[in-house]
């Protein structure tokens, strides 16, 4: 385990079987993924200390969290907002992403909708899978996000969506949960949902995500 985590700049300090003690320049992060994934984990000084850990189940959440390899984007409230008629994210966005990670969209539409609504707004060509109703338990079930990612042949992602469902689905799959920063009425009490379903971060939308990535 040590040496794959130094290849993604995260220090193994110590372990047992107690307790895995990890150093990294962004531990602030690694814990808010590794409590997403149901880790009991605290930072003293510049060490994360990750009681009771399953070092196999750290370092995916760890590889999962710095190194992504996918993305999946919820589709309703995410890249279009079907009731209106109109597009949420910027296809260059959408397409910026694509150019560095397979890209796949997680619906509860069934997937020919999903992809007229898609090719309609111009997202469909930099979408690698879309996983829809008819293939299987919906979220919050995980199965529609690990199906995708057995679809991208990938292991690892990160997720952006704007329901708890969403969360609930990522986290179940193993894959970074992501939430659409709420607006408008209700906002708060939205933004306290996505927060207790277990979201690491609220973002203003795809191109926000696209900062956050890393490079590959």
């Amino acid at each position: 385990m040590s040496e794959s985590l130094q290849a993604l700049g995260v220090e193994l300090i110590a372990a047992s079987s107690g307790e895995l003690q990890l150093r990294a320049a962004n531990v602030d992060w690694l814990r808010a993924v590794l409590v997403a994934f149901g880790h009991r984990a605290h930072i003293e000084g510049e060490t994360l200390h990750v009681p009771s850990a399953d070092i196999d189940n750290v370092e995916r959440a760890v590889r999962a969290a710095l190194a992504p390899q996918a993305v999946l984007l919820d589709l309703d409230g995410v890249l279009v907002d079907i009731a209106r008629r109109n597009h949420i994210a910027k296809v260059e966005d959408v397409q910026a992403i694509a150019a560095h990670y397979p890209l796949g969209v997680v619906t509860t539409c069934p997937r020919r909708v999903a992809e007229s609504v898609l090719e309609q707004h111009g997202f469909l060509k930099f979408v690698g899978v879309v996983v829809g109703s008819e293939d299987g338990p919906c979220k919050p079930d995980p199965f529609p996000v690990r199906y995708a990612l057995q679809q991208l042949g990938k292991q690892s992602a990160w997720m952006l969506g704007d329901n708890p469902s969403d969360v609930t689905a990522a986290r179940g799959a193993g894959v970074v949960p992501f939430g659409i920063l709420p607006r408008g009425i209700g906002a708060e009490s939205h933004m306290d949902r996505l927060r207790a379903a277990g979201a690491v971060r609220l973002v203003e939308g795809v191109g926000s995500l696209l900062t956050l990535l890393p490079p590959r």
